[in-house]
């Protein structure tokens, strides 16, 4: 890359080597599809990094905290770019008021720091960026008053599908404590194209409307509409996710079927955990163990089978693995789970694989030790939902992003 940003400031040997890394490493595998229409990553963010300053840190950030991984020594560099992005998001928040093009770096700015905390072992801090980035974004639709760029539309576009995406699966890890209304998910309505599989998320606009209803069955006050819950089974059960529109090839094409499919059986499991989990578990008979344990061995099954498919881009399926993985009781499946995180591991790119591989591990070891009955007075007592958050809590508070 030859273009750098337009200020030399704070600048060190090492920035064109990250700089160039995140280019080539982090922006390429990013999606599943890598071109203008499905890699906002490469061109939105990156552009952006050439021209604002605290993008430009974060991003370095990004880079280095990933390099983290394989050599420690990239953890002070990672800190300083965090720290400077952070400061830069200071100074634009401490302004009196702002031009669009500053709220958009903002919340460019907000995003890429939210990455970075949940690049960094799933830091709880991510989900106040989150907050944030929703009372940014709220903000800047508010001035609508003149017709937004074509670059401003696209990026307010990303940063709601970011939004949405996040926050949904963030719902089904743990409770969420923000505002219990979502207008973001009004950017996914349902619709013929609904059904094609969003080479950013590895899964498509209607599963996401789905799984958000399911989740919302979880943490609803009143008690179980098992009617609701019957209704959702039957519409992740003839759900048909479709390639994307684009150009790809074979190999392209069947990883995105299969990591879509992972996740539908995921929403599926997920379900099954939520009505059984449930005081009104005799009265839906069609939530059976053996139903629940054939979507754990599927999802297993699928990513054994397909997981040379699945280990190109940072659109692995931990989601799905990370609910098999919690739901498995039996010690060969718990094997083959362990088997897969040791291999995503090994990659030593993404750093929230590690965390949700440990949380399973605490909630296997308080069911070994025969803690579930307590496990399950707190969680009726509204402090935990899944026997995973009460894992969570037991491990420090961790907020376990799955995405």
């Amino acid at each position: 890359m030859n273009s750098m940003p337009v200020t030399a400031l704070n600048r060190t040997s090492e920035d064109p080597m990250l700089l160039a890394f995140f280019e080539t490493v982090i922006c390429s595998s990013s999606t599943l599809v890598d071109n203008v229409q499905s890699n906002p990553y490469r061109y939105l963010m990156l552009p952006m990094a050439l021209s604002s300053e605290g993008i430009y840190h974060a991003a370095l950030a990004i880079s280095a905290n990933t390099l983290r991984l394989s050599q420690v020594r990239y953890r002070v560099p990672a800190l300083e770019h965090h720290h400077r992005a952070l400061l830069h998001l200071k100074y634009l928040l401490g302004q009196d008021n702002w031009t669009d093009r500053e709220m958009d770096e903002i919340l460019g700015l907000v995003m890429m720091l939210c990455w970075f905390e949940i690049s960094d072992h799933s830091c709880p801090s991510w989900v106040t960026h989150l907050n944030g980035f929703q009372n940014v974004t709220s903000a800047r639709k508010q001035r609508r008053w003149k017709t937004p760029s074509q670059h401003s539309q696209e990026l307010l576009n990303f940063f709601d599908r970011y939004f949405v995406f996040h926050l949904v699966l963030a719902r089904t890890a743990f409770r969420w404590d923000g505002p219990q209304k979502h207008p973001c998910l009004s950017a996914l309505p349902p619709s013929p194209s609904s059904d094609i599989i969003d080479p950013y998320m590895g899964f498509s606009h209607a599963l996401l409307l789905l799984i958000n209803k399911v989740t919302d069955l979880a943490w609803q006050e009143h008690a179980l509409d098992i009617q609701s819950a019957y209704g959702l089974k039957h519409s992740l059960e003839v759900l048909r996710q479709m390639p994307p529109h684009v150009d790809i090839n074979l190999h392209s094409g069947k990883e995105c079927m299969v990591i879509a499919e992972a996740n539908r059986l995921g929403a599926l499991l997920l379900l099954h955990e939520i009505c059984s989990s449930s005081t009104s578990t005799s009265s839906c008979p069609s939530f059976t163990s053996e139903e629940k344990l054939r979507y754990v061995r599927q999802i297993l099954n699928l990513i054994q089978t397909h997981k040379s498919n699945m280990m190109r881009t940072a659109v692995l399926p931990l989601w799905p693995l990370f609910l098999a993985g919690c739901c498995a009781w039996d010690d060969e499946d718990r094997v083959v789970v362990l088997q897969i995180f040791q291999e995503w591991e090994a990659i030593r790119r993404f750093g929230n694989i590690t965390p949700a591989r440990e949380v399973i591990e605490m909630v296997w070891r308080r069911r070994d030790l025969s803690l579930i009955e307590n496990a399950n007075d707190a969680m009726s007592g509204g402090t935990a939902r899944f026997e995973w958050e009460h894992a969570m809590t037991m491990l420090g508070g961790w907020k376990l992003a799955l995405t």
